[in-house]
């Protein structure tokens, strides 16, 4: 039976290289402002139940008479961007009040199918039932510019959902006592036209990279010690033999520059064996990142440095020792590490993994299941 296993003390786990001592900086996230303009407007009238108003510089909102259609194309935000802010806005030029509830609504259109030249009263989507904000502009027969300003926190919720999706965002704009008519998008004066305005900052990015190589190298007592495995489906660690497995890492795909917020080393083993002692599988730092993959040998390994970043700890028992297990570390440790291969010139990371008193195979990048590969999953600021 597996002796009760022991992990590093805490002391010998912050010594690490000097290059790699620094902690990933905090940063304040910078906060970027934009404004769309449609990609379609119109309204709808009652009056003409099938006439479209999509080519107007013009659009009305009056009470049951009539109502508009506004959609934003969201595709130039960033697909990580965080809105923290949203002001829908409209420009009116005109307008009447017939008494009660003057304020002119948005409402949320999850449907982004209508066509500017094509919608009508009759075919005109369906919104939401609540609205997400409103104005309200007061005029007393005098036509004066007046611009209509929605900056409810209800519309960053919305944003923020259609961002994930589809990228497009439909509001509509009605008013239970209230006639206005504002600039539409095909108005001469740019700065006239609607607007939807967006303060977002740039969230956290994972991705989830595969080894670009991977291989154990074995030292047993038939002068293996110059073999290659590089091309082998498994990875394997024993003790006994001093067999210890090898990844690297390429970062490339992680912007230069980018803060390394978390890491996660994790391996899929099929097979174990327990003899007892110390069980932990521990993940080393390898400086020397130039090793191949159809080259590396027991005898030519790159060497290992500091203490172990990391560790995970699989049980199997001695009958039946076969079934899937995932090993995962994420160890605040490998922080500071990747974030100084990010930064490096090469941008390539290299991890051994060994155990005292353990025995363990593990699919490697070659194995047919790529469900089970070794993978290093890094989230950062861009």
């Amino acid at each position: 039976m597996m002796s009760r296993f022991r992990l590093p003390s805490s002391s010998s786990v912050t010594t690490l290289l000097a290059v790699a001592a620094l902690s990933a900086p905090s940063l304040a996230l910078a906060s970027t402002t934009v404004t769309l303009t449609p990609v379609a407007d119109s309204y709808v009238s009652p009056d003409g139940p099938d006439a479209n108003f999509g080519n107007h510089g013009t659009f009305v909102v009056n009470r049951g008479f009539a109502e508009a259609y506004l959609r934003f194309d969201l595709s130039g935000l960033p697909a990580n961007a965080v809105i923290t802010a949203a002001s829908l806005s409209a420009l009116a030029y005109d307008g009447y009040a017939y008494g009660g509830d003057g304020n002119v609504y948005t409402s949320f259109v999850a449907d982004d199918s209508w066509q500017e030249m094509g919608i009508t009263w009759n075919n005109r989507p369906t919104p939401a039932t609540s609205p997400v904000g409103e104005w309200f502009l007061w005029y007393d027969f005098t036509p004066e510019d007046k611009r209509g300003v929605n900056s409810n926190a209800a519309l960053i919720p919305v944003v923020q959902g259609e961002l994930a999706g589809d990228k497009l965002v439909s509001f509509r704009l009605h008013s239970p006592g209230y006639k206005t008519r504002y600039r539409s998008r095909e108005y001469s004066n740019a700065a006239q036209r609607p607007a939807l305005t967006l303060t977002y900052e740039l969230g956290p990015v994972t991705t989830v990279l595969e080894p670009e190589a991977d291989a154990y190298v074995n030292h047993d007592y038939w002068g293996e010690s110059d073999w290659n495995y590089g091309s082998a489906q498994e990875l394997v660690i024993n003790y006994g033999f001093d067999k210890k497995i090898f990844l690297r890492f390429n970062l490339a795909s992680i912007p230069a520059g980018a803060i390394i917020q978390s890491v996660k080393l994790s391996a899929t083993a099929f097979w174990g064996v327990s003899p007892g002692g110390d069980g932990n599988v521990y993940t080393y730092l390898v400086p020397d990142n130039n090793w191949g993959e159809y080259s590396i040998t027991y005898n030519n390994q790159p060497a290992a440095t500091g203490s172990p970043l990391g560790w995970w700890w699989l049980w199997y028992p001695t009958i039946n020792p076969y079934f899937d297990q995932v090993g995962v570390t994420e160890d605040t440790n490998f922080i500071p590490v990747l974030q100084a291969a990010s930064d490096a010139t090469d941008r390539r990371v290299s991890f051994r993994l060994s155990s005292p008193h353990y025995l363990t195979s593990y699919y490697s990048r070659e194995s047919a299941d790529a469900s089970k590969h070794p993978t290093l999953e890094v989230t950062y600021l861009p």
